[in-house]
């Protein structure tokens, strides 16, 4: 065989090598999607009604879409966060709690691997440490990269007030200084800001957030509504 036709085989070859590692890594990414998809379906619902057997389907099937595909954010975002639901449907010990946080904790670092500009999954990976840590530095560092990414995301402005509710006793003034301007900042969306009164009722710190609400005139358009009124007063 001249040297002419062996180059040409040997292109042919690759070609085709090409095409087929494109081609499996396609249908690849088609089946974890489709896995992903499957997740998704049966978290389409409120919290309140998804059951265990659902997480369960769920996490299994989102288990195989980053297996399959464990380059994609998406589905390390979607992982970590059934986990956090099972992880509150169920009671454990506290070495077990420990393990559950860490277990969250690696999925949305690995999603912030491969998408750095991701302000919700910074603001998630900042509660999931909180939860560990209380108020550390490291939490607000994720928090301050949450605010680099999404500087007027208002589920990173409800995130940062739940933080802060849930640790307020041990807050450095410029943490406490955040959730205040945090907070500020969330009353500008109106009526969306009742998902604020949602957390803090879910923390168990009502009464701190009205305490928060009650002076200032930032704060005067909220205390008007009837929301205010019926947890404040």
């Amino acid at each position: 065989m001249s040297n002419f036709k062996r180059k040409r085989f040997t292109n042919i070859l690759l070609l085709m090598l090409l095409a087929f590692i494109i081609c499996y890594q396609s249908l690849q990414s088609m089946r974890a999607n489709a896995w992903y998809f499957n997740s998704l379906n049966l978290l389409d619902q409120s919290e309140s009604l998804i059951t265990h057997g659902d997480l369960i389907l769920a996490e299994q099937a989102i288990t195989l879409a980053t297996r399959l595909d464990p380059t994609h954010p998406h589905y390390w975002q979607i992982s970590a966060y059934i986990k956090t639901l099972v992880f509150t449907q169920i009671n454990e010990n506290n070495n077990q709690h420990f393990l559950k946080y860490n277990e969250v904790e690696l999925e949305l670092l690995k999603s912030l691997q491969y998408r750095q500009a991701w302000a919700n999954t910074w603001i998630e990976l900042a509660k999931v440490v909180s939860y560990q840590e209380g108020a550390s530095d490291r939490v607000y560092t994720y928090i301050q990269m949450a605010k680099k990414t999404g500087p007027f995301n208002l589920y990173v402005q409800l995130g940062i007030i739940q933080i802060g509710l849930m640790n307020w006793q041990q807050l450095s003034p410029s943490f406490k200084a955040l959730y205040i301007s945090e907070l500020k900042l969330a009353t500008l969306y109106g009526k969306e800001f009742d998902k604020a009164f949602e957390i803090a009722r879910q923390v168990n710190k009502i009464p701190l957030l009205c305490l928060s609400l009650k002076f200032g005139r930032n704060f005067k358009p909220v205390r008007e509504r009837y929301i205010y009124q019926k947890n404040c007063n």
